[in-house]
């Protein structure tokens, strides 16, 4: 199921110091630190503007200058959801394309706990048949090979190849790496409370709350926003 390791977070005091660039004129700093004490209006002023959900008004805008970074794991189930999300970028992900072998020959047993054992069991029927094949290509494509018969081993390899990524199942989960930032998350917590896939998207939603001072910039909190396991 999902999970979120090695987080980041970057720019938080520099975001809350641009939030007055509004109101501010001539030369600006906004590499000083800034006072996150309760004492300080700024501050108060930081969790009210960053808290309202009102649409198209734009007030929580400085949360899209805290940029978070994270290790995911995610499932093929769970991954088309989130890549929805125009300010959330995909670093680099894990490859069934670069790196099948290793995943069906390292011991691994990268699926979720929702994978059948039929369905682990044909795509390890459909891995061995991609590997004789490769094993075929490669004993035949020698410098006096026919090339007709090359031709039609490297098609055969080419479709059980491609019968094998075409059936790794939603729930085979690798792991990537993000960059985002507040208001995305923001956006992402509001808009997949309680979704369908509730066990990934919740876990996804406690590890934003989890960031530094993201419930108190965002007003979000599990209450607000009614979380509810299965």
């Amino acid at each position: 199921m999902v999970e979120v390791r090695n987080v980041e977070v970057y720019g938080l005091d520099r975001a809350l110091n641009a939030k007055a660039n509004s109101f501010n004129v001539g030369d600006i700093d906004t590499t000083v630190a800034f006072d996150k004490s309760d004492e300080n209006r700024q501050w108060k002023i930081a969790k009210s503007l960053g808290g309202n959900r009102e649409p198209h008004q734009s007030h929580d805008a400085f949360l899209k200058g805290i940029l978070v970074s994270f290790d995911l794991k995610y499932s093929q189930a769970f991954t088309p959801e989130l890549q929805r999300y125009h300010f959330l970028e995909i670093v680099m992900s894990q490859s069934t394309m670069h790196s099948l072998k290793k995943f069906m020959e390292n011991g691994l047993d990268p699926y979720s706990v929702y994978v059948t054992e039929e369905s682990k069991a044909q795509v390890r029927r459909l891995y061995e048949a991609f590997e004789k094949t490769q094993e075929a290509l490669k004993a035949a494509d020698t410098g006096n090979a026919e090339a007709v018969r090359i031709k039609k081993l490297r098609r055969e390899n080419y479709e059980a190849f491609m019968r094998l990524r075409h059936n790794i199942p939603g729930g085979f989960e690798m792991w990537e790496t993000i960059t985002t930032n507040y208001l995305q998350l923001k956006t992402i917590c509001i808009q997949r409370t309680n979704h369908r896939q509730r066990e990934d998207w919740n876990a996804f939603i406690r590890a934003c709350l989890a960031l530094p001072h993201f419930c108190e910039l965002t007003g979000l909190s599990e209450e607000s926003l009614k979380l509810c396991d299965i």
